[in-house]
């Protein structure tokens, strides 16, 4: 199935009809970079987990195996790579087979990270998802900075890009997913051992993020230039429902620069910087719009920091995406999610705004929920048009 979908087969999905026939990424370009107000308002999701993408388009993929695979951050192996490449095929298919206007790409940085955990919900059917070790990292002493192997700048594995590019219909762009400064230290030292260290041993905090953004700088540079990719979905998770992981004195100080000059070079080939956050994060709203520059504000809700809010405050400065919350989406029923689907888009109805989940489409949502998104979505935009 996957084979045919790269050989530009029309692929049959589950969903009842596909958001549109037509890719049009410049569309979806002008609407986050707010150049135009005119509809169809665009779908958008930051990533899908492979679950949601194999259900839809009935394409057979290991799920499982992935997961196992990935929750170790080592080197690739040769049983790894063959379920990136069955992994890239399914995003391959999946995208322009269920309406979007890019594929998701991931390039990839030769980090070690720490071992994620997986763990089975009993409540989400036993599907696991990852859970960052907290306690302690990879690099919890001056030590093992100096052991860790890192990498030297610009070695980033394009190959994720050039693999999709050549399997996109006409229309589409890349959509390049690059994991945030904030979230590459976590993974490397522990969220609680980064809340003591900042404290304790901020000069080998610092040393780890000036040794990180390096890398992630020359990558970018080469990731924002390729030609398939049109836009960059930055991932750099900064809060909680109530406020931010750390104090914004402290965000503005190590993490603030370092995400400007990654968006200046996204800037720099006139593509879009995407960025997103979970958590109430209005502490650093001013700093992510007028230093960092972002284009787009991504993640979303209800019970903490709903769409429609952060639409009205930012929808004139900044495209607002997403914000249909996922428990709606794991939880409630179709009907439900079309009710609350047409709320948002009548209440981010003037410019500005992408359709898409508050956070990402996992494997605990409910397909039949997701597919009622994307179809109420198509049809307020036929009413709309």
């Amino acid at each position: 199935m996957a084979g045919e979908a790269a050989r530009g087969e029309k692929l049959k999905m589950k969903m009842e009809k596909p958001f549109q026939e037509k890719p049009e990424f410049e569309h979806l370009r002008k609407v986050i970079r707010r150049e135009t107000k005119q509809g169809p308002v665009p779908i958008i999701e930051m990533t899908i987990d492979p679950d949601i993408m194999s259900e839809a388009t009935g394409i057979d993929f290991p799920c499982e195996q992935y997961r196992e695979l990935a929750k170790f951050s080592s080197k690739m192996t040769p049983e790894g790579a063959m379920l990136g490449l069955k992994f890239l095929d399914l995003c391959a298919a999946f995208y322009p087979a269920a309406g979007y206007d890019y594929v998701t790409m991931y390039p990839t940085l030769p980090f070690i990270y720490t071992p994620s955990q997986l763990k089975p919900n009993p409540q989400q059917q036993g599907r696991a998802r990852f859970w960052q070790q907290e306690h302690e990292g990879l690099l919890a002493t001056r030590e093992q900075f100096e052991a860790y192997p890192w990498p030297k700048p610009g070695e980033v594995l394009t190959f994720p890009i050039d693999y999709v590019a050549g399997k996109m219909k006409p229309g589409m762009k890349g959509m390049a997913f690059f994991i945030g400064i904030f979230e590459q230290l976590r993974m490397l030292t522990g969220f609680e051992a980064l809340a003591v260290k900042s404290i304790e041993e901020p000069d080998l905090v610092e040393d780890i993020i000036r040794r990180v953004a390096v890398v992630d700088q020359a990558a970018l540079e080469k990731i924002a230039a390729h030609p398939s990719v049109g836009a960059v979905f930055y991932a750099d998770d900064l809060g909680f429902n109530t406020g931010l992981m750390l104090s914004p004195g402290w965000m503005r100080e190590h993490i603030i620069p370092v995400d400007k000059r990654i968006a200046e070079i996204v800037h720099k080939q006139s593509k879009p910087f995407l960025f997103h956050t979970c958590g109430k994060v209005d502490a650093l709203m001013e700093d992510l719009i007028e230093v960092v520059k972002i284009d787009a504000r991504h993640s979303f809700q209800d019970n903490a920091y709903p769409v429609e809010e952060e639409y009205r405050k930012y929808h004139d400065r900044i495209s607002i995406l997403g914000g249909l919350d996922l428990d709606l989406l794991a939880r409630a029923t179709p009907e439900r999610v079309r009710a609350r689907t047409r709320q948002i888009l009548e209440a981010c109805s003037d410019g500005g705004y992408c359709m898409g989940s508050g956070n990402s489409v996992t494997n605990f949502c409910k397909p039949e929920n997701y597919y009622a998104m994307i179809d109420e979505t198509r049809k307020w935009n036929e009413e709309h048009s």
